[in-house]
């Protein structure tokens, strides 16, 4: 048996321990990098016809396999309590804050480990033009577990003569008797190549007029690739607009929407932007690169399962590929979710923050071996040690294995002493 087989079997049984060893110590410590997110929010600013008031509306999307579920008669049960607080910008005054608790009820226990099945929650606030510090926490009632996602954020001042909200991404419309209900999409996740792209929002206009919208989606290189008009019969006060850019294949990544109106009566205009990102189906959120998320298979897959990802004939059965490359890997292929993808990928996120350095962090020594191995179960570190370079010492108990890392010019660029310890993972042969 070769040592790459030896090896990835030592990540797999890394990878798998992450899920149970140290889960308690990941939801202990909120926001790090690369951390998986439990829940989502989004923060959208709408006119309140008083220019010195907006109303704020924050929506908290929470995935039904992030809270406990109990039994209770012949359903499962989640309780949860959500909390926003708001601050000034400095940090140092809370201006307002909004505490509720929320219930989930189910029959179907297969229901309650599905991160597509969520519960959605909206509250309103009315606040000044300016900017917040705002932190949104979800706190599991019964696994006691906190989640939290700090943001800073501008609350705009709107014109009262023509203005547009902020941009709603829709995940669906259902209708109710007459009337037609919007439920948002709080990730802002759109799987652009089934639905396409659609979105809501709001113009403020004190006069009626024939209007023209201009709809554009701009890629990460603020290059617009897809254009669209409409012509709009203006009225005062509130016209809410409901659209969806056609069926485009987009390729994965982060997008802007751009919407400009111009009232042609009388000369007025607006615009606004909101982004989202772009995802195919079958290739989980987190991953927003598809070449790159190939690129960094380098410490798991061999050299035969990349090329034949990589010799895929078009984007979307290169897509194909990548998604059954990681669906062999999934611990458990019951549920929606593929655990040892999350955590692969997370770990990417992690050494690109922190071990960064002339080169992007996956690539470096210490992010190799985070990747494949994890967080070190200790790390004896030596910065100040007279007669000697900087250097760490990262031990995995579990492995009965260690690591050593010198940073040999002094700038912070550890490498490995021995490069030998990893060497299955340079130039290995297959």
């Amino acid at each position: 048996m070769k040592i790459y087989f030896k090896y990835l079997i030592i990540f797999t049984f890394a990878l798998l321990a992450a899920f149970t060893t140290k889960a308690q110590d990941d939801e202990k410590q909120q926001n790090k990098a690369g951390q998986k997110e439990r829940f989502f929010v989004d923060f959208l600013d709408f006119y309140n016809g008083k220019p010195d008031i907006t109303v704020l509306n924050v929506f908290v999307q929470v995935p039904y396999n992030e809270i406990q579920f109990y039994k209770l008669n012949d359903q499962f049960i989640a309780n949860y309590t959500v909390t926003v607080s708001i601050f000034n910008e400095d940090k140092d005054k809370l201006i307002e804050e909004k505490s509720w608790k929320e219930k989930v009820a189910t029959k179907d226990f297969k229901v309650t480990t599905s991160r597509k099945n969520y519960n959605l929650s909206l509250k309103e606030f009315l606040l000044k033009p300016e900017t917040y510090y705002i932190r949104a926490s979800v706190e599991d009632n019964n696994s006691k577990n906190t989640y939290v996602i700090p943001k800073t954020i501008e609350v705009r001042k709107f014109s009262s003569e023509l203005d547009i909200s902020d941009i709603l991404i829709v995940s669906n419309q259902v209708t109710d008797g007459d009337n037609k209900k919007i439920i948002p999409n709080v990730s802002r996740s759109v799987v652009s190549k089934i639905i396409g792209v659609p979105f809501y929002f709001e113009i403020y206009s004190n006069s009626k007029g024939k209007a023209k919208i201009d709809y554009s989606i701009l890629n990460q290189s603020d290059k617009t690739i897809s254009k669209e008009s409409q012509s709009y019969d203006l009225n005062i006060g509130t016209n809410k607009v409901f659209h969806a850019f056609k069926d485009s294949l987009l390729n994965l990544g982060t997008y802007t929407i751009e919407v400009k109106v111009e009232n042609q009566d009388n000369g007025d205009d607006a615009e606004i932007t909101g982004k989202f990102a772009s995802k195919w189906a079958g290739v989980p959120t987190s991953v927003t690169n598809l070449d790159k998320a190939v690129d960094q298979l380098v410490y798991i897959a061999t050299k035969k399962e990349l090329e034949y990802i990589e010799d895929s004939p078009n984007r979307e059965e290169k897509t194909k590929r990548f998604s059954e490359f990681w669906k062999k890997r999934d611990p458990n292929q019951l549920d929606d979710d593929n655990q040892a993808f999350d955590e692969y990928y997370r770990r990417v996120a992690y050494a690109n923050d922190y071990f960064t350095h002339y080169v992007e962090g996956w690539r470096t020594d210490m992010g190799m071996v985070f990747i494949v191995l994890g967080m070190p179960d200790n790390i004896d570190r030596h910065p100040f040690d007279p007669d000697s370079k900087p250097y760490e010492i990262w031990q995995y108990y579990n492995l009965n294995r260690s690591f050593g890392f010198k940073d040999t010019t002094g700038f912070g660029d550890y490498r490995l002493m021995n490069p030998l310890d990893f060497d299955y993972v340079r130039g290995r042969d297959y």
